[in-house]
């Protein structure tokens, strides 16, 4: 999420995905929040959030690995939001 004008705060981007399990699924995600006034990146599975982190993380990259359990078909919501103008926020998965 670019915060430059025009983006207004409390903006926010989604991306969803139906995923199926398996058992035992493993979901792999990458991100970058940098930003004195860092939104919320949010990662949902079936409406329950899984993973969560707010404000400025530093000008680095982290990856992010969390197991998920269950049989079936599942839907992931990956969400981010802006709080201010400074900061950027990428999501690669």
């Amino acid at each position: 999420i670019e915060a430059s004008s025009p983006r207004d705060p409390g903006d926010n981007a989604k991306l969803s995905r139906m995923v199926t399990l398996s058992g035992q699924s493993c979901l792999r995600f990458y991100y970058h929040m940098y930003g004195n006034s860092m939104g919320t990146l949010k990662v949902k599975l079936s409406g329950q959030v899984i993973f969560s982190k707010s404000e400025n993380q530093g000008n680095k990259w982290y990856m992010k690995q969390i197991g998920l359990t269950g049989i079936g078909a599942r839907k992931v919501i990956i969400s981010g939001s802006l709080c201010l103008f400074h900061g950027d926020m990428i999501f690669l998965g």
